[in-house]
């Protein structure tokens, strides 16, 4: 063998040696174990490490990092979560939690509804202007999409939001009144025909058709000398 091939052979040798000690540190030697495991953006750290379910010892390279994301993100209250290796020993778990836009009560309580109409248990109690939403599915989601455009008019005088289905929307008043509002279609237009409406006080107003709004049982003082066109049934 020629010095010229044993030098290429020795450089070889070594450039092989070093790969398979990097590949042994990082896969096998106790070098670059998980040592400590933190969960940030959430004052419920025990609940989100017992759902990553990372064990310490764990080769760093090894944890299924996507495994981890999905078993957090199955948390009610997780909205969004982002898994890290900080090398050499350390795994990051980054979590965003839902804020609740409207209460939902049940049997255990109030639990907190976010804008994508999930329903979860919140971490402390919730705002006392959060609106009551009774629904379920999609007729929740539609619900949640209505209160959330609601100009600041209207939505102070709403203390509570019902559906039966995604196009069966009702705004329950203080005043005793109700808003048929239909469905979470043309939400500014609706909003404005029913801010022309309330000055008239009736027991019903129904904005659902827009372009025809109704009332019902109104108050003939505050009708003026406008006519209104009256809806048959609640």
């Amino acid at each position: 063998m020629t010095r010229k091939r044993l030098t290429t052979f020795i450089a070889l040798l070594l450039v092989a040696l070093v790969a398979f000690g990097a590949v042994f540190a990082v896969w096998f030697s106790t070098w670059l174990d998980v040592e400590r495991i933190r969960a940030i953006g959430t004052g419920r750290t025990q609940e989100v490490l017992a759902s990553a379910a990372i064990d310490v010892g764990t080769p760093i390279a090894r944890v299924d990092t996507i495994s981890v994301q999905q078993r957090v993100g199955e948390i009610p209250w997780v909205k969004s979560v982002d898994v890290r290796r900080g090398w050499p020993n350390e795994i990051v778990i980054a979590v965003t939690e839902r804020e609740p836009v409207a209460r939902k009560m049940s049997e255990g309580g109030a639990q907190g509804v976010d804008a994508d109409g999930v329903v979860f248990a919140p971490q402390a109690e919730l705002p006392e202007n959060l609106i009551v939403v009774t629904a379920e599915g999609p007729a929740l989601l539609a619900s949640v999409e209505v209160l959330q455009a609601l100009p600041p008019e209207i939505k102070g005088r709403v203390t509570r939001v019902a559906a039966s289905t995604r196009d069966d929307v009702r705004l329950h008043l203080k005043s005793g009144s109700i808003v048929r509002w239909g469905s979470a279609q043309e939400l500014e237009f609706k909003s404005q025909v029913l801010l022309a409406l309330l000055p008239r006080r009736a027991r019903l107003y129904d904005v659902s058709a827009p372009q025809l709004p109704t009332t019902l049982d109104e108050n003939p003082r505050t009708r003026g000398s406008q006519k209104d066109e009256v809806s048959s049934s609640p």
